[in-house]
């Protein structure tokens, strides 16, 4: 199969997942990117996502028609360590081995599955402080692994935030230290032509699977989608690891 029909392929299951919960776009496409380019693409895949992953949450925004800017007057601080944090996080990106980026992204996929199919029941205080070490977890995923969405996911999910509340947030959040990122890439010179002309097409086929996404969230069952997703999450988490567990399989055997 051509790989820009499996590059589609990626950006419409990433846009898919996005549009129906408001987050996970990286959690599927960097472990998808890095299986169809390499373990050497892992850095690359990191720049692709936190680059269109800018556009998809503008355009959450504003198909969100709800969003008003004072409800984020209750979280204004975790976007603001977000973007602190996110800075501290890409000065590490550009510093380290290709596996400890590949690890690091493993590891925050590891812990969207355990939130999202544990159903942990803590209450989180909503106070400054949570706030603050919350946004400094998620800009520090941005900028290592462009996966900032299970600190805050945890956060909204134990104040039990209301659906178009919670996806207004993640999305206004994400645009924060999305934008911070794509700067500092930017400035940092990680942008090539084949790396821009594969965000090119995977953004055009990832807003037709966000569309496709939030038509599917005003009807789906989503206790079903959050059992296929959990499963998927959980192969792509292994694949991450898949020659340290070939290496330890071989020891033991």
């Amino acid at each position: 199969m051509d790989i820009w029909i499996l590059v589609a392929l990626i950006a419409i299951f990433a846009g898919l997942v996005k549009g129906i919960s408001g987050f996970g776009s990286s959690l599927v496409a960097i472990p998808l990117l890095t299986l169809l380019f390499g373990t050497e693409f892992v850095k690359d895949s990191v720049v692709v996502m936190i680059t269109f992953n800018l556009v998809l949450n503008s355009l959450l925004l504003i198909e969100n028609k709800g969003f008003h800017p004072d409800s984020l007057k209750r979280v204004w601080i975790i976007p603001l360590f977000g973007a602190i944090f996110t800075v501290v996080g890409i000065i590490i990106f550009v510093n380290v081995p290709d596996a400890v980026i590949t690890y690091t992204a493993g590891g925050l996929i590891l812990l969207a599955i355990a939130n999202k199919g544990f159903r942990l029941k803590m209450r989180l205080p909503e106070t400054p402080w949570v706030k603050a070490i919350i946004g400094t977890l998620s800009g520090m995923g941005n900028g290592i692994a462009s996966i900032d969405g299970p600190p805050v996911v945890f956060y909204l999910t134990s104040i039990q935030a209301e659906k178009t509340y919670f996806k207004n947030v993640l999305a206004s959040h994400f645009l924060v230290t999305g934008f911070i990122a794509v700067v500092l890439h930017v400035i940092w010179g990680s942008y090539n032509v084949d790396l821009i002309l594969i965000i090119a097409v995977m953004l055009v086929f990832t807003v037709v699977g966000l569309l496709i996404g939030n038509k599917i969230s005003r009807n789906m069952n989503q206790a079903v989608f959050d059992k296929i997703v959990l499963v998927i999450l959980f192969a792509l988490a292994i694949s991450m690891f898949y020659e340290e567990i070939k290496t330890i399989f071989l020891m033991i055997t």
